[in-house]
């Protein structure tokens, strides 16, 4: 069986698979629940604060802190993360509320995917 994997193109007994660490933003799973109780502390924060994960990153700082610490997930700085940047929560509420007005504009006019491009093209 093992000629015939070799000879259909398959890996031989001489090749050995090469074992890569996963992608960036990929990371295994918390299998003995070693951050578990932190995971738990950050949905109810985004379920409370209907998912604004802006009003909950005391809690994702501990969780992925908890992770790192495991072996979960790859060292990192937090502030690669963004946690340490003051936000504008009222800025933010403001382009949020912008944007939303701009999507019911949208289909209140009729929006129709393309069409403003393909206007332009001619």
């Amino acid at each position: 069986p093992l000629a015939m994997s070799s000879a259909m193109g398959g890996a031989s007994a001489n090749q050995q698979n090469k074992v890569r660490p996963p992608d960036k933003g990929s990371f295994p799973l918390d299998h003995f629940n070693d951050c578990k109780t932190l995971m738990q502390n950050y949905l109810a924060c985004m379920k409370e604060h209907q998912n604004s994960h802006a009003l909950c990153r005391e809690q994702t700082t501990a969780y992925l802190q908890c992770r790192m610490q495991k072996g979960l997930m790859a060292e990192e700085k937090i502030s690669n993360f963004g946690l340490d940047t003051p936000i504008d929560f009222e800025a933010s509420k403001k382009a949020q509320e912008e944007y939303i007005n701009r999507q019911y504009k949208k289909r209140e006019d009729g929006f129709v995917a393309g069409l403003t491009r393909a206007q332009h093209r001619t």
